[in-house]
């Protein structure tokens, strides 16, 4: 399956893994491990996770308070919408397409 990520997204995730190895060195490393995983989990079964609003679908990632919402475009092509912190709005990056 293909994947598409939201031109915000990249930027986001990088703000964050620069904000947790500030907090200790190597923990943003961690953190972007586990959103890749999280990633791959959502690329081997996306109809596994809860639908959100409308198509959006929202996948957690694992010792870390943020979700991957994501949508599938077309049955080969997945876009990532936003990598959001729990204490996002819950509305956070749900305008995207």
């Amino acid at each position: 399956m293909k994947v598409e990520f939201h031109v915000e997204t990249a930027r986001e995730l990088n703000a964050a893994v620069a904000y947790y190895n500030e907090l200790r060195p190597g923990l943003g490393d961690t953190l972007r491990a586990e959103v890749y995983a999280a990633i791959e989990r959502v690329i081997q079964q996306p109809l596994h996770f809860a639908v959100v609003e409308r198509d959006i679908r929202r996948g957690f990632v694992r010792r870390f308070p943020y979700s991957i919402l994501f949508r599938l475009v077309s049955p080969g092509l997945l876009r990532i919408l936003v990598i959001r912190h729990h204490r996002r709005h819950p509305r956070y990056g749900l305008m995207r397409r």
